[in-house]
């Protein structure tokens, strides 16, 4: 399964509107595998879905053992480390 769902990070990560394509894997749970896809618009995304890139995920979903987990996940905001400052119990802002 890493085999495949690798083999799709090169392609991606040079198609149009991708920001950054990675595989990671669980340490504690070796089954677990979370491939993240970051794009530029939904629409660069869309576009980017092509059959065989979904053959290429369908494959992979048939291999595992258990039921996957799929979900695409739409992020509005992005906010850094300063955002962790504001929830620091002592009054001086640095991290």
């Amino acid at each position: 399964m890493v085999s495949a769902l690798g083999s799709m990070l090169g392609p991606t990560r040079v198609a149009p509107g991708c920001l950054d394509a990675r595989l990671y894997s669980d340490l504690d749970r070796h089954k677990t595998l979370l491939l993240v896809e970051e794009w530029e618009s939904r629409e660069k995304f869309e576009l980017n879905l092509d059959m065989a890139k979904l053959n290429a995920i369908v494959a992979a979903i048939e291999l595992s053992s258990e039921a996957p987990v799929v979900r695409v996940d739409v992020v509005s905001r992005e906010e850094g480390v300063e955002a962790l400052a504001l929830h620091r119990s002592d009054d001086s802002g640095a991290i």
